[in-house]
């Protein structure tokens, strides 16, 4: 008698839902029905090889190589300025030269796709043969290295990259400081001039420059990095960020160590 009207207590729900009144049966079915309108729509899966560190690293040497190309153009124009005639010009002469001679479209297209060839395949080469490389010669993995392990590997890994790259670099430079555009916008014409005058290594003249500044700021990347990243987690740690409850905090922490390491590495 306590019971509320419509109240079912047999085990069989079709006998069950016989007795209960058509109002309640509907006020179920709608309340169990799933909301259409809130379910959310299937995303297009990404490519496999967008989620992998290597492809990561590419996509960030390009875009990194487009972005900076300006300020590289002017930091070699300024260097050559240094050591010519016009040392004594300001900075914003070589612009003017520089303008005269490729137009503004120059700032973003002289020498640009060898350099977004040099970065992508330099990044690619650093941040894969790392790890390859300390475990070979320490048989240790580079997380658990030292800084002396870590610096080595790192200097001796860049062998690599500055034989890949030197030729680029030679391309790049050259199209940058061709006030007369001869070369009309090609790495190529500027390497086999390199070669006609130099000889077949011509391609590779400023090696040792271009092999110097890869293995020390290599090196000390790599090596200070660890310290970097403490550093940073007792920063997060005084302002009372929880790490281990935010994983959003993961990516800030590697951008922030890996931009002080980068800067630190410059140095040398």
């Amino acid at each position: 008698p306590n019971r509320p009207p419509g109240h079912c207590m047999e085990r069989n729900t079709t006998a069950c839902a016989a007795r209960l009144p058509t109002s309640s049966i509907q006020r179920t079915a709608t309340m169990m029905a799933p909301a259409a309108s809130t379910m959310p729509l299937p995303l297009p899966a990404m490519p496999v090889i967008l989620h992998s560190p290597l492809a990561a690293t590419i996509a960030a040497g390009f875009v990194t190589s487009i972005a900076m190309y300006p300020v590289d153009v002017l930091r070699a124009v300024r260097m050559s300025q240094a050591t010519s005639a016009h040392s004594n010009d300001s900075l914003l002469s070589a612009v003017i030269g520089f303008h005269r001679a490729h137009g503004w479209r120059g700032f973003v297209s002289q020498g640009a796709s060898q350099e977004v060839a040099r970065s992508t395949s330099m990044q690619a080469l650093k941040f894969f043969l790392f790890p390859v490389f300390h475990e070979a010669m320490f048989d240790v993995d580079e997380r658990e290295g030292s800084a002396t392990t870590r610096g080595v590997a790192g200097a001796t890994c860049a062998i690599v990259e500055g034989i890949v790259i030197a030729p680029l670099e030679v391309a790049k430079v050259g199209l940058q400081l061709d006030a007369t555009n001869r070369f009309n916008n090609s790495g190529l014409a500027v390497v086999r001039q390199c070669m006609r005058e130099r000889g077949p290594f011509g391609a590779y003249t400023g090696y040792l420059g271009v092999q110097w500044r890869q293995s020390s700021w290599t090196g000390v990347f790599f090596a200070s990095l660890p310290w970097f990243e403490r550093r940073v987690d007792d920063c997060m740690d005084a302002t009372g960020m929880d790490r281990a409850s935010s994983p959003g905090l993961a990516t800030p922490r590697k951008i922030l160590s890996g931009f002080s390491a980068g800067a630190f590495a410059s140095l040398f």
